[in-house]
């Protein structure tokens, strides 16, 4: 069974990928991306598109690479990314699937923070969390950071520390059974009819868990 610690700025992933969503205000992002400005080792950033004009604005500093089909980047930008840019033009695939499909096959990474994926434009952040479960070939562990909370790509019986009272949600886009114990209104081997049926949940202990087969999200809001 998988164990997630209480996470934290110390023990999030180190690769950090930052989506065209809205720029993160939440203190722990934020930490993320200061550890990265700080060139603390270990930590790299890559860009979705147009995301690299929003880090422009916070850090003078560029990111590790840029990926995408890169419609949204200027051309003087362009030109001070010179190589770090890596881009793909297919239009079957979106800009975060692009850098997620980079990360894993360039740069060998599996363990990844996802930032900026959430804020702007309703339709993307729908899209975004929709495509989070097929990521689960890339990657071991996917966190998806908010300014409100987070999300947890689980795909195999999990483990996670959380606060007493904190809430949760889990949302199965796949319709399997699924068990969760640990919150006020526990699951066994239940179905999800619809997908807004495993939200709004509370842990009553300071573990929760979870037993899956298949991709699912859980979400936890911050304390």
């Amino acid at each position: 069974m998988k164990y997630y610690p209480l996470f934290s700025e110390d023990n999030l992933p180190q690769t950090l990928v930052l989506a065209n969503g809205a720029f993160p205000t939440a203190p722990v992002p934020l930490a993320l991306l200061d550890k990265w400005c700080a060139g603390e080792e270990g930590y790299s950033l890559i860009c979705c598109d147009g995301a690299v004009n929003k880090l422009r604005r916070y850090t003078s500093l560029l990111p590790d690479a840029v990926v995408g089909d890169l419609d949204s980047v200027s051309p003087a930008l362009k030109d001070l990314l010179g190589q770090r840019i890596h881009r793909f033009s297919d239009q079957d695939t979106n800009d975060l699937t692009k850098t997620m499909n980079f990360v894993h096959r360039s740069m060998g990474q599996r363990a990844i923070t996802l930032l900026g994926a959430s804020g702007g434009r309703e339709d993307h952040i729908l899209a975004n969390l929709a495509l989070l479960s097929s990521y689960a070939p890339l990657v071991d562990e996917l966190i998806m950071l908010t300014d409100e909370g987070y999300f947890i790509l689980i795909t195999e019986p999990a483990e996670v520390e959380v606060l007493v009272g904190q809430q949760v949600s889990v949302f199965d886009f796949l319709g399997k059974p699924i068990s969760l114990t640990g919150v006020r209104w526990p699951l066994e081997q239940h179905l999800l009819p619809q997908l807004w049926c495993g939200s709004l949940n509370c842990a009553t202990e300071k573990t929760i868990r979870l037993t899956v087969d298949h991709p699912v999200l859980l979400y936890l809001a911050n304390v």
